[in-house]
């Protein structure tokens, strides 16, 4: 998908670190992103940049409070953005990097990332912040339909439409254990973020224990109450899914003993997405009755039951 990305200038080590960030999805042909960095010297501006929005799936809009405050930003990029989306031509995200008052204008409409809007600067470690936002567009793009291959298909001379569609599909082996794979990347990925994070904060440490294939280790350490914990991921071999496809359990090593009641997920899937469901009981894989997660999810709710082994929660 066509991303513009609007920002004030003053707010620039942010669009740097959302670019570094993007990079994979790049690769992945999921989102080709615009900035005013583009415009070539001696170009004209408001065309070039009308020119990109027009032609934008997507709005990202790192909100300020000096985003907030930018006559050109705020008055022109937004508010063409918003005509845009109730015409249905784009999607509008916001991305809160530094605490201000965008519940009180229409980005207080719209669901905002990071996670419940937190904005990037108050995160310990921004890269979390980030992963968090990077996750969340890829949900996106998957779950979208393309724009402007909709828009391309009609003849020019009818009225143009857009409504997404979401086609059924039967999803293989091969999807099944791409999407596992995935899946195990991103959680790696983010114990990795949420680790480092962990470190700066005071009396407590964490580290990588193991990473071999299929399963990682990691253990904290509460130093103000002397409690640790180990706990090891690992996704599910074809030989094992009875087991679950992906699981953790407080332990310092992979052992089918150590797979506990309700630490057990399993891909699921409808007419449409592949998705986690955590078992309440290990056995029963019925998917009735229990929740639809993605990758993320999954991470946060194993790193949120890890922490509170030392007597950690997150706020």
């Amino acid at each position: 998908m066509k991303a513009f990305i609007s920002y004030s200038h003053r707010d620039s080590q942010y669009l740097e670190r959302l670019q570094v960030h993007l990079a994979q999805a790049r690769r992945d042909s999921l989102i080709s992103e615009w900035t005013d960095q583009k415009i070539d010297a001696g170009a004209n501006l408001d065309q070039n940049i009308s020119e990109a929005l027009t032609s934008s799936e997507l709005f990202l809009a790192l909100v300020s409070p000096d985003y907030l405050a930018s006559n050109y930003c705020y008055e022109k990029e937004f508010e063409t953005a918003l005509q845009m989306q109730e015409e249905g031509k784009l999607i509008i995200v916001p991305i809160i990097v530094e605490p201000c008052e965008w519940q009180k204008t229409p980005f207080g409409k719209l669901k905002a990332i990071p996670k419940d809007g937190k904005p990037v600067s108050e995160y310990t470690n921004q890269n979390v912040a980030f992963l968090n936002v990077v996750d969340e567009l890829r949900r996106l793009t998957h779950n979208n339909v393309s724009l402007s291959s909709e828009i391309a298909q009609q003849p020019q001379s009818e009225e143009k439409l857009t409504r997404n569609y979401k086609v059924k599909k039967l999803f293989s082996e091969v999807d099944i254990f791409n999407f596992k794979e995935d899946s195990y990347e991103t959680i790696k990925k983010y114990f990795q973020a949420s680790i480092s994070e962990l470190n700066s904060v005071e009396n407590l440490q964490a580290r990588f224990t193991n990473d071999g294939k299929g399963f990682f280790t990691c253990l904290i350490s509460n130093r103000s109450n002397n409690q640790s914990s180990f706990v090891t991921v690992q996704i599910g071999s074809d030989g094992q899914r009875h087991f679950g496809d992906l699981s953790y359990s407080f332990s310092d090593q992979i052992s089918t003993n150590s797979i506990q009641m309700g630490k057990v997920f399993k891909i699921g899937n409808d007419d449409y997405n592949q998705f986690w469901i955590k078992n309440k009981d290990m056995f029963d894989y019925s998917g009735q009755f229990n929740d639809q997660y993605n990758a993320h999810h999954v991470a946060e709710i194993i790193w949120d039951d890890f922490i509170s082994q030392v007597g950690v929660s997150l706020t």
